[in-house]
């Protein structure tokens, strides 16, 4: 158990994670525009961390779940003239990042990741407003911290 919510240790193993065809940045990495930028999964800049919730894990209450949802981002490649010519490559590289959140085994220990969801398939939007073809997924965290 940690003494401390350790977000760090969560985002750094996220970032560590290889998946073919995609860049994967970390919470000190994020960038306001992907202009030159295809395959880039990063947090999500507005809400990242959503539905935080502290429960005490048992009677003497020294012992805590810490859950939290962290969101990220995929853009996939800029949206151009033919809308859907990019989706079935899209969709294979939304199944290869939900398989790499599920099979993380970095993080065990005080630190478990939940199933994660889809939210968004289609167009997204970076922080200076450029659209592509993308997708958003939530990634449910289960911390033990103890007090």
């Amino acid at each position: 158990m940690s003494t401390t919510v350790d977000l760090t240790t969560v985002t750094n193993a996220i970032a560590a994670l290889t998946i073919s065809g995609v860049v994967i940045k970390d919470s000190d990495e994020m960038m306001v525009s992907m202009v030159s930028d295809n395959g880039v999964l990063m947090p999500r800049p507005d809400a990242f961390i959503t539905e935080v919730n502290i429960t005490p894990s048992e009677l003497s209450k020294q012992n805590l779940d810490v859950r939290y949802t962290l969101h990220y981002q995929y853009f996939h490649c800029a949206i151009g003239q033919d809308l859907f010519a990019d989706f079935a490559p899209l969709l294979s590289k939304i199944a290869l990042i939900i398989k790499a959140f599920c099979n993380d085994a970095t993080l065990a220990g005080s630190i478990d990741g939940g199933m994660p969801t889809v939210d968004v398939v289609g167009p997204i939007q970076d922080a200076a407003g450029n659209s592509y073809h993308g997708a958003e997924f939530s990634l449910p965290i289960l911390q033990f911290l103890e007090v």
